[in-house]
Order: C-alpha cells, then structure tokens, then sequence
C-alpha cells in the first residue's frame, strides 16, 4: 500500500509539472485532479485497515484538502 501511494504521488506530481508547461493545461490538470482522488481514496483504506494511526491520518488528509483546493483554484482560472 505504502508504494501505491508513493507511486500515486509521484504520478499527481508530475501531472502537475505537465500542466504547467502546457499552453492548455486543462486535461492535465483533470488528470491530476482524478490522481488526488486516488490518493484520497487510499489514504481512507490505510486508515481504515490501521495502516496509519489517526493523527497521521488527520495530517495527511488536511494536507490533501488543502492541495484540492489549490488545484481548484487553477482548474478554474484556466477554464474562465
């Protein structure tokens, strides 16, 4: 589980670096968008089969949310 996210991580990363050098980054940053998704769901699995304790859990989570809101913020200044 520990190199699915790992490997998900780096994917989401260098969704990102694609993204920023495209003149058109919006199905770049889709695809990041559904990677975050991944990750999101497998953190909630580690934590589900105590994989991480809950403050790692909590950590984690509240950093993904706050990379989800970024994103956001970019996927919306590219589509307006």
């Amino acid at each position: 589980m520990a190199a699915t996210l790992q490997q998900e991580t780096l994917r989401f990363q260098e969704l990102l670096i694609e993204a920023a050098h495209q003149p058109q980054p919006r199905e770049k940053l889709a695809e990041a968008d559904a990677e975050l998704d991944k990750l999101r769901t497998h953190l909630r699995l580690c934590h589900d089969l105590d994989l991480v304790n809950p403050g790692q859990y909590e950590h984690a989570a509240q950093m993904l949310t706050e990379i989800g809101r970024l994103l956001g913020g970019w996927m919306k200044s590219v589509v307006n």
